[in-house]
């Protein structure tokens, strides 16, 4: 019992000490220049949440965040001006540092998770290293900590709600959900999976309450921001948010980066116009995963569902940013660890990906956009459709290769 007992002490050591680095190289991080624009709203909307309250937030300043990231913004602000700068000064390195520093707390939150849930179905030697992959991963630490951008707070409730999917739990992950949609939008897209495997594996009681845990959580946290007015100003922001940017990719290296960067998605093509045509694509893709992992009876499915309909919206929607392949990351650190062959995927769109955030970041400190036609744009695109067709077939025959420990 004392060798087994230390042996634990010693798996417990190496978690906390990778963890611990990687929050403090992200720390060092954090001080370089990121997305100027993404943190000086940052700032603001930190700085306004503390001054004006959340009843007024919305009122007092611009903003295009659901309201569950204001609520970290107004903590983030408390610490800053009770321990950092009493007047607010919003333009210390301090206070940058700070204003990232939720994005790496959740990324080493997310860490943690891919390894407990690694550790429940493969052992701690495939866990620690799935977790090493993506507490390390250049192009999460990129985003977070040098951009400055807050997809990983999204993306651990998205994580968190897919572990209770598994574990059919569905109370806690429809909060999870409810929580993941008031961070970022594009969490919704998971939603309609969630409903479908619900509806196959779940009795109307369970989906009942279910959906009840899921709407009451929403309200709850959004509600305070909405006294004044309500709560289907937040529904209609929500399609606002959506029709605000009507091109084809907003920087996003995927199929659309072919015609060119932030054309207009109303322009046709082949009898269509692309956003049509990026609403067939997807439609069909995610009928496929969701036919597919409907069928199968072994609830591990929904991370490899949930991380190839990521890359499919990123690859295949118009109006993409960017930064909206992220989410992918953290279930696909799950299913790599079952799958061999998506250790091929992991590594090659960490690296697309990266030099996507890093060109644009680029370009936006020259401000400058990115012209048609641009020789790496056209070439890690072409990369990009590779992988997600290769991931596609991978996908098809998983089945017969998730291992079963």
């Amino acid at each position: 019992m004392g060798v087994g007992f230390k042996h634990i002490k010693k798996q417990h050591l190496a978690i906390a000490v990778a963890l611990l680095v990687s929050f403090i190289l992200r720390v060092y991080l954090s001080q370089f220049e990121g997305h100027a624009l993404d943190i000086m709203h940052f700032k603001d909307w930190s700085r306004a949440a503390y001054y004006n309250g959340f009843q007024d937030f919305y009122s007092s300043v611009w903003a295009d965040y659901p309201p569950f990231y204001i609520y970290i913004l107004w903590f983030v602000g408390a610490i800053y001006k009770l321990f950092f700068s009493y007047p607010f000064d919003i333009y210390t390195n301090a206070f940058t540092i700070l204003i990232k520093s939720p994005a790496n707390v959740m990324d080493i939150a997310s860490a943690l998770l891919v390894f407990l849930i690694v550790k429940k179905h493969a052992g701690f030697k495939l866990a620690f290293p799935a977790m090493l992959f993506y507490a390390f991963n250049p192009a999460i630490i990129y985003n977070s900590a040098i951009w400055g951008q807050v997809d990983s707070v999204n993306t651990f409730f998205i994580l968190l709600a897919l572990m209770f999917m598994e574990s059919e739990k569905p109370e806690l992950a429809g909060a999870s959900m409810a929580i993941a949609i008031l961070t970022k939008p594009q969490s919704l897209l998971l939603l309609p999976l969630i409903i479908v495997l619900l509806l196959k594996s779940q009795k109307p009681f369970r989906i009942v309450r279910a959906s009840i845990v899921s709407i009451a959580v929403f309200i709850m946290l959004a509600l305070p921001f909405y006294l004044k007015t309500s709560l289907f100003e937040l529904i209609k922001n929500y399609g606002t948010a959506y029709n605000e940017y009507s091109f084809t990719s907003l920087n996003a290296f995927n199929l659309w980066a072919f015609p060119g960067f932030w054309k207009p998605d109303s322009t046709p093509f082949l009898f269509l116009s692309y956003r049509i045509w990026g609403y067939i694509l997807f439609g069909v893709l995610f009928a496929y995963v969701a036919y597919r992992t409907a069928k199968n009876r072994d609830n591990r499915s929904i991370y490899l569902a949930s991380a190839v309909l990521f890359f499919g919206f990123f690859m295949l929607f118009t109006r993409i940013h960017e930064r909206y392949l992220f989410p992918m990351f953290a279930p696909l650190a799950i299913i790599m660890s079952l799958d061999r062959r998506f250790i091929v995927v992991f590594c090659i769109m960490t690296t697309t990906f990266l030099f996507n955030l890093g060109y644009v970041l680029e370009f936006s400190h020259m401000n400058m956009l990115i012209p048609d036609g641009d020789p790496y744009v056209m070439l890690t695109s072409v990369i990009n459709l590779g992988v997600l067709i290769y991931t596609l077939h991978c996908f098809s025959t998983s089945k017969e290769k998730i291992v079963n420990i």
